[in-house]
């Protein structure tokens, strides 16, 4: 799983032979193995891994500078995607440390998969629509945080609770 964590990005598939996707700091990878046993595999163990489609994992330094060529809309300071990897300073991308993910579960309501989530162990989890992936990010200290994003990109505290 962490090979593909690393590598499932359409950008990192676009120009993979010009990207190392992997971590440099150790604890990058430890966080992944943390993602992947208490949010990945247990999404998998529920849903089934054929209806389980990764869209993005991790961010390298990388995929980092191809992510913002193409002028992505991504927040490395809060989004987990560069888990614990530092920039040139020695500083953490992201404060929040920990790891993120964004998933789709084939042919299911993303409402009633953030339904499940909401019984895991997770930091902070983004809602964009109910057939589009969802963010959801660990931390040694979970905030848990649910937000949704408007078609405007603007987030704000999601309030959907949908019936499983």
């Amino acid at each position: 799983m962490i090979q593909e964590l690393c590598t499932c990005s359409d950008t990192y598939i676009k120009y993979s032979g010009l990207i190392n996707p992997y971590p440099e700091n150790p604890e990058s990878l430890r966080s992944l193995e943390t993602l992947t046993q208490l949010i990945i595999t247990p999404v998998i163990h529920k849903f089934g891994c054929e209806n389980f489609k990764l869209t993005y994992g991790f961010c390298s330094k990388d995929l980092l500078k191809f992510l913002n060529r193409n002028k992505s809309r991504i927040c490395v300071k809060v989004d987990q995607h560069m888990a614990h990897e530092r920039n040139t300073k020695g500083n953490y991308y992201c404060k929040h440390l920990g790891a993120a993910c964004d998933f789709a579960i084939v042919g299911v309501d993303s409402r009633k998969v953030i339904s499940y989530l909401k019984t895991l162990n997770f930091d902070s989890i983004y809602y964009y629509g109910t057939d589009r992936p969802i963010h959801v990010s660990w931390s040694f200290r979970p905030r848990r945080k649910i937000w949704e994003f408007t078609t405007q990109n603007t987030p704000k505290p999601y309030s959907n609770y949908y019936c499983v």
